[in-house]
């Protein structure tokens, strides 16, 4: 499948994401769009690819691709070639570093920001997609997934929500104490949520949710205030790698691309460790946490995506 494909990926500057397109243009995939939030950093990705070996794959940097903005996401759409993708990787984003909720302003209303740079801001760039007719039939579309929709013992809560009525309030007001970790297991657990809503409505493409297991020397922890920073990359991941309950972007990278390729997942699902672990074989998330299959939280979830992409055609096929 990834032979001979053209591919989209949205923050392929980071960690995982660059150990991605390496692999990628290895497997000669025919192009890669390097979507970035600017175009220092594509080009950047470009040159690091180049820069280890040659290949055949054209890599096509672009810059614009601002997750917290519409605006800027439609705008970079714009400036992309026509030219249909056959594999759709939507992984820009990360966790806010914040010590309290923050917010972004959309169409109207404000979302909790974690999910909206992490799952908004991609659905709205494969709306554009659409409009711009760049998304290929039989298209393959995979979401970053993460064990925090479920839960991490002693890392990561697990998200759970008493009502539906609490789950609009912690999207659109902010619910209880903010912790970044734990609004980005939330924002996992809201992704999931959509990708399975995206699998039901639109049988003509591939919506899968992926994670590799918990991955060390990530971007994640780039707006983390030192020391804790150097502490977390220094100490903390080594030794979480040495035990074998971390791994490296490289290996992570090689799962995702497996993903990619079909290797792992059908449409709808939503894959990755096993219960009570963050790293281990691949398994279905779902059993873990009964709200990623509570059809209230899914479809109050849909809703607010509707209300917030605005004058965006929605499928709801």
């Amino acid at each position: 499948m990834i032979k001979d494909a053209n591919i989209f990926i949205t923050g392929p500057n980071g960690g995982i994401g660059l150990e991605v397109v390496k692999i990628l243009s290895k497997r000669k995939a025919k192009s890669i769009a390097l979507a970035c939030r600017t175009a220092e950093k594509a080009v950047w990705t470009q040159q690091e690819v180049l820069k280890h070996h040659d290949t055949d794959t054209l890599l096509a940097p672009y810059g614009g691709f601002d997750m917290n903005d519409a605006t800027a996401i439609e705008q970079a759409v714009a400036k992309l070639p026509q030219k249909p993708f056959d594999i759709i990787f939507l992984q820009a984003g990360g966790m806010v570093v914040a010590n309290d909720f923050q917010f972004v302003q959309a169409n109207g209303l404000q979302v909790e920001k974690t999910v909206y740079q992490n799952v908004i801001g991609a659905y709205i760039t494969l709306l554009h997609l659409e409009k711009r007719a760049l998304v290929a039939p039989n298209v393959r579309i995979v979401f970053p997934g993460g064990e925090g929709a479920r839960g991490i013992k002693g890392m990561i809560k697990k998200p759970e929500f008493q009502s539906v009525e609490a789950f609009k309030t912690y999207l659109l007001q902010g619910l209880g104490k903010y912790k970044d970790i734990d609004a980005l297991g939330i924002s996992k657990f809201m992704s999931g949520l959509l990708v399975q809503q995206l699998a039901e409505m639109d049988k003509s493409k591939e919506y899968v949710w992926f994670s590799p297991g918990l991955t060390s020397g990530t971007n994640g922890l780039r707006d983390v205030a030192q020391p804790k920073r150097f502490v977390m990359e220094k100490i903390g991941f080594p030794m979480m790698n040495l035990l074998g309950i971390a791994q490296s972007p490289q290996k992570a990278a090689h799962k995702f691309v497996e993903s990619l390729d079909g290797t792992y997942g059908k449409s709808g699902d939503l894959l990755g460790a096993p219960e009570g672990k963050g790293l281990g074989k691949i398994v279905d998330q779902k059993p873990m946490n009964a709200g990623l299959t509570n059809l209230q939280f899914r479809q109050a979830f849909w809703e607010i995506v509707k209300e917030c992409v605005g004058g965006l055609v929605v499928s709801e096929v």
